[in-house]
């Protein structure tokens, strides 16, 4: 199942992060003002690595943390994505 979403970063200096999942292989791009900084190239049936961590601004640097989480049927097999932002939990975006 394909998701796409935005969010923005920054207080002074604003950046448009860009998540999207997509395809049978579950690529993850992600893209900073419309400039990519995480292509995982996909993986058949699992995301790996789940876990994307990078740098947002230069005068104003912020540290985005993008989680996906699929949980097996056996789980409750809830998938979701959450972000977080400078370690803080910024909110979870259903996938």
């Amino acid at each position: 199942m394909a998701v796409a979403f935005s969010f923005s970063v920054g207080t002074h200096e604003r950046h448009e992060v860009t998540v999207r999942v997509r395809g049978v292989r579950n690529r993850v791009t992600i893209a900073v003002d419309g400039k990519p900084v995480v292509d995982s190239g996909g993986h058949l049936g699992i995301v790996m690595p789940n876990v994307f961590d990078f740098e947002v601004g230069e005068r104003e640097t912020h540290i985005v943390s993008v989680r996906l989480i699929a949980q097996q049927i056996i789980d409750g097999g809830a998938s979701y994505i959450d972000v977080f932002v400078d370690g803080r939990y910024a909110f979870r975006q259903p996938w």
